[in-house]
């Protein structure tokens, strides 16, 4: 790996990862916060809406000029709801997500602040279904929030003995995705989001690792589910960090460990006052395995939920599949 070419052929062509998967339950939910009613919960009918925690994982950073096309499919499992301060609220409940996104992204021959200037669109298709512990329950499938961001892809460069690559994507998620207020779980947020991210990798022979950290914020849906109520309702702002680190057991298979962490920083507000006890937190830690090279790769990965606060707690696994079609010219 002595130049750039040998490295952009050795590790493979990553545009830019699979950033926000949009499968989306925007709206999670008050007939149960309702059923279940603690003092802690009683004004929970706000909640931050699916962002990518652990969509992404493994050699985040890398990509070249040219088209990039993925579909991520996922399913997420819960049967738990968790409190203010991490405890269980009692029932039996159960929240199960089954998507795919499409994620397309391109790289561009053309530099700006030393980086080639890239794009990226995502698209979901979401199944929810939700069964609550006062009997009732509520199924939707449909389309989820478009997603869409222009960002900035740094080649890699030699930094010691190893190889160091990173960018910069800035997200916003539109509401385009199945939405009724007359129903209290959805699949569109009916709010602009806006995340933006910074990816970056460290590749030195067989062992990597990468992270990428992303920033959430949110604006108002002015028509919330006619239950609540409430005139409008604004989730909080939310930090997020994806992280990995696998080692090339034999040539195009890694193994490694993978994880995700999200704390949200501001409270939830309903009708422009801020909701006390509300901010979400969680953790996700487990194994992931990565298959491929060149120009296709294949990624498995498995979440298990731990520190949870206001939000479901529950197992994820996603499946990834990544195509590159480089561009046919040295940049």
């Amino acid at each position: 790996m002595t130049d750039r070419k040998q490295i952009e052929e050795n590790l493979g062509r990553r545009i830019a990862g699979a950033a926000v998967v949009a499968r989306t339950v925007a709206l999670l939910i008050v007939g149960l916060f309702w059923a279940l009613a603690t003092p802690i919960l009683c004004l929970a009918q706000v909640q931050l809406p699916a962002v990518n925690l652990g969509e992404t994982n493994f050699e985040d950073g890398f990509s070249v000029p040219g088209w990039f096309i993925e579909e991520f499919p996922e399913s997420y499992v819960a049967g738990e709801l968790r409190d203010g301060h991490g405890n269980t609220v009692p029932g039996r409940n159960r929240l199960t997500t089954d998507s795919t996104t499409t994620h397309v992204a391109y790289i561009s021959k053309k530099r700006v602040l030393g980086g080639w200037l890239a794009g990226e669109v995502l698209q979901p298709l979401v199944d929810v279904d939700v069964q609550l512990a006062n009997g009732t329950s509520s199924r939707v499938r449909g389309f989820g929030d478009l997603t869409f961001g222009p960002g900035l892809q740094w080649a890699p460069k030699k930094i010691g003995n190893g190889v160091f690559v990173h960018r910069f994507v800035f997200d916003v998620t539109v509401p385009t995705g199945t939405y009724s207020d007359r129903r209290p779980v959805n699949i569109g947020n009916h709010f602009v989001v806006v995340n933006p991210y910074y990816a970056l990798t460290y590749e030195r022979k067989k062992i990597e690792f990468s992270a990428r950290f992303h920033y959430l914020w949110n604006s108002a849906n002015s028509e919330p589910f006619v239950g609540f109520g409430i005139r409008n309702m604004q989730p909080g702002q939310a930090f997020h960090v994806n992280y990995a680190t696998s080692y090339e057991v034999r040539k195009n298979v890694r193994l490694g460990f993978n994880g995700y962490w999200l704390q949200q920083m501001t409270d939830h507000k309903i009708n422009n006052v801020d909701v006390p006890f509300s901010r979400e937190r969680t953790v996700g830690i487990g194994p992931g395995l990565q298959l491929g090279g060149r120009d296709i790769w294949f990624h498995l990965n498995d979440y298990m939920e731990t520190d949870v606060r206001n939000r479901p707690s529950g197992v994820k696994v996603t499946f990834r599949i990544s195509k590159a079609l480089p561009s046919t010219k040295e940049p």
